[in-house]
């Protein structure tokens, strides 16, 4: 009697062992998707009502946001723009209004003056003319220098010689910024500030969209 005694003492020590070992394991899975879900939040932020995500590019941290839009067709399109910088430190001023006339031609027109020394100035370029491509505009590239334009056998393009189209100019100034003038887009580079203009110039594009609809 005393023997299934102790034999029942030991299957309910085992039991409750057991026991204890899920409720361990269920709590430790709890936290972990509580931790999991903190982590993920702290990773997201908005920035002017645009909702960005910080991940990771392999190695290289970016900030992600996506949108979709309709071409003249009615087919819709996803883009996603990856920042290198966090937008809501970029304090590039923008003076103006960001938009593009639709069915014509946007000129790219690089000045490289005090710019192609910069590192990666022909990466952050190409980036400013994919964003300009994938959101289906149709970009042609060309440089404000008359003389160099002939030379080169390249486009001779300034906010006078396009007036019908959208021209965006990129040289060194003193001050990095983006001004507008009419269908004219001037982003003025100092201190090889080239990826934060152009990143500027992206995001204000998508809120100036946004904020007419």
């Amino acid at each position: 009697m005393a023997k299934r005694k102790s034999i029942k003492k030991d299957k309910d020590k085992n039991k409750k062992e057991v026991l204890w070992i899920v409720y361990f394991m269920i709590a430790m899975l709890a936290i972990l998707i509580i931790f999991n879900l903190a982590f993920r939040s702290l990773n997201k932020f908005e920035y002017s009502g645009l909702a960005f995500t910080k991940e990771k590019y392999g190695q290289i941290p970016v900030y992600h946001y996506y949108y979709y839009f309709d071409d003249a067709a009615g087919q819709q399109y996803k883009y996603n723009l990856y920042l290198r910088n966090d937008p809501r430190k970029n304090e590039i001023p923008v003076y103006g209004k960001i938009s593009f006339l639709r069915g014509n031609t946007v000129y790219l027109s690089i000045n490289g003056t005090g710019i192609v020394g910069c590192n990666n100035s022909m990466r952050e370029v190409a980036s400013l003319s994919s964003f300009l491509n994938s959101n289906l505009l149709l970009v042609k590239a060309g440089t404000p220098d008359k003389e160099e334009a002939e030379m080169n056998n390249l486009t001779h393009v300034t906010c006078e010689t396009k007036p019908a189209n959208t021209v965006i100019l990129i040289q060194e100034g003193n001050e990095t910024s983006i001004a507008q003038k009419e269908n004219c887009y001037t982003i003025n580079i100092a201190r090889c500030e080239l990826l934060d203009a152009v990143e500027k110039f992206e995001v204000r594009s998508i809120l100036d969209a946004k904020a007419r609809g």
